[in-house]
């Protein structure tokens, strides 16, 4: 599938289960494209890729999911996740080697502890890679392939929708205040500063911005435009700090491997 093809057209009395269909169907074009390109070679962009379309199928998930049968829509669901999951440690790693070691090798380049740490980070990074290979072969075998089947019968659904509810446009109106609401809350709880509490609110911010993305064409200029542009900016300066929290755990990590000696046991799992 063309990875590069033009998202499809959406109309304000589309049905919500056609446009899922029709969404789904791009995300999933443009997830088997960078799986591709993973496969051929190692470019830290192409795994960026990667994520990008994993978030936005998810976030057309999350918009639209409620007009899908509740299996089907907790199979999608469950499946992105893990997905998305298998590619997070290299991303980690590749962040941290880039934004972090790399400049500080540039101001201290004899450093040797810098050198141990890169050292250890780029064995850490290529080991998981491996492993994301590998799960992401499994799961290019199954169940890509069922949510591809899933697309080819959920435009049904449609026949069953009746009244202004089975409309795109307030459908999508009602969805973006929902996830305004959400963000609200976790903005909230991110003020103490918990870490996990900082993630959950930019996690909900990227979803907004790619729901807004994906819809824009039946949403209202306060929300394409405006609202847009300050999810944007704020998933920027979050995207800052929770960059800074998982370097500083990367960093103890290899840190700590130097330190142990190489004859010490080490427990079960460690690299």
């Amino acid at each position: 599938m063309n990875a590069d093809a033009k998202s499809p057209k959406l109309r304000r009395k589309t049905r919500p289960a056609v446009a899922f269909a029709a969404l789904a169907q791009a995300s999933l074009a443009r997830i088997d494209a960078c799986l591709d390109s993973l496969q051929h070679r190692d470019d830290p962009e192409d795994l960026h890729q990667l994520r990008i379309a994993l978030r936005q199928a998810r976030a057309v998930v999350w918009a639209l999911g409620p007009a899908l049968p509740r299996q089907e829509r907790e199979r999608w669901k469950r499946d992105l996740r893990t997905l998305a999951r298998a590619t997070s440690a290299v991303r980690d790693w590749d962040v941290f080697l880039a934004e972090t070691i790399g400049p500080a090798r540039e101001q201290e380049p004899h450093d040797t502890v810098l050198a141990a740490v890169a050292d250890t980070a780029g064995q850490r990074r290529d080991a998981a890679r491996e492993a994301m290979l590998a799960a992401l072969a499994t799961y290019r075998d199954w169940p890509l392939p069922a949510l591809h089947r899933d697309l080819a019968h959920l435009a049904q659904l449609a026949a069953r929708a009746r009244g202004d509810d089975a409309r795109l446009a307030p459908f999508a109106r009602r969805r973006v205040r929902r996830g305004r609401k959400q963000l609200r809350v976790l903005a909230k709880r991110a003020r103490q500063g918990d870490p996990a509490a900082v993630h959950a609110h930019r996690i909900a911010g990227k979803r907004l911005r790619y729901v807004i993305e994906a819809l824009a064409p039946v949403l209202p200029a306060r929300y394409t435009r405006r609202l847009h542009r300050k999810l944007v900016k704020r998933q920027a300066r979050l995207g800052r700090l929770v960059d800074g929290i998982v370097a500083r755990r990367l960093m103890a990590d290899c840190l700590s491997a130097q330190a142990m000696p190489d004859d010490a046991p080490r427990l079960p799992g460690a690299s």
